[in-house]
């Protein structure tokens, strides 16, 4: 046993020392002891020693591990937000079909896409018939419903190819590849008469909701702007026509084209 006034089990140099102080203290004084005193003392040093890294280790993977999880969440974070930036970018927050931007965007790489591979495309524009009087009088949270009830018949009812698109506020586009004019009628002409189901569906016998509809299929040397021309040409001669039809595009009566 260690000879000393006091007992160093009672010595926690966490307490009352720091490690290299409490060496010092027994270096210094080693004079007093013997040999086999300040061995013992000296693997008691060193076991406090061992067991403080120990805990410095400890407090370090800690740390460690907490400024990597910090890192990780807010790379999370960061993740979450640029997808929600960028829906919000194509996406039409209320229907949650593309925007403008985006179906436009995707009838360019489309018509691209048909030159390219010598294929055909129809593109339509649908409008829902009397949508501001529909505002006017069920007011416009009958209105947004309605624009939503529509969003999800195209989801519903058209081919998962085909792009739909909101470009005004009760207009949108659907782009059809691979599809021509008559497949294209059939498709929109469905289309309409699931639409007659919207009034059920609000539970509004006084709300009476169509569409009309232009469509146009894709000719060699067609621009999307041309397309666009002669499929509003088309929607313009349904609204015309009593409206609630369906119209594919003449382009006999379209001088030059």
């Amino acid at each position: 046993m260690l000879n000393l006034p006091f007992s160093l089990p009672s010595v926690k140099f966490s307490q009352y020392f720091y490690p290299h102080t409490f060496y010092q203290f027994f270096v210094i004084t080693g004079l007093f002891f013997s040999y086999q005193d300040r061995v013992s003392a000296q693997a008691f040093i060193t076991e406090e020693l061992s067991g403080a890294r120990n805990w410095y280790i400890l407090i370090g993977v800690v740390l460690l591990t907490t400024v990597i999880t910090m890192l990780l969440l807010q790379t999370i974070r960061n993740r979450r937000l640029a997808r929600k930036l960028e829906r919000l970018a194509t996406i039409d927050d209320l229907t949650g079909l593309m925007n403008r931007g985006q179906i436009l965007e995707g009838v360019e790489a489309q018509l691209t896409e048909a030159k390219a591979r010598g294929e055909t495309l129809s593109l339509a524009l649908v409008d829902i018939d009397w949508f501001k009087q529909i505002n006017d009088k069920f007011g416009y949270f009958t209105g947004d419903k309605v624009l939503k009830l529509f969003s999800e018949l195209c989801v519903e009812n058209l081919s998962n190819t085909f792009l739909l698109g909101r470009i005004g506020e009760e207009e949108f586009l659907i782009l059809m590849p691979a599809t021509h004019r008559n497949k294209a009628y059939l498709a929109i002409e469905h289309l309409r008469r699931a639409m007659n189901e919207v009034s059920e569906k609000v539970n509004m016998p006084d709300l009476d909701v169509t569409l009309s509809a232009g469509i146009c299929e894709y000719k060699e040397s067609d621009t999307s702007d041309i397309m666009l021309q002669l499929a509003s040409t088309a929607l313009y001669r349904a609204k015309e026509n009593s409206r609630n039809i369906v119209v594919v595009c003449d382009r006999s009566d379209e001088p030059g084209l």
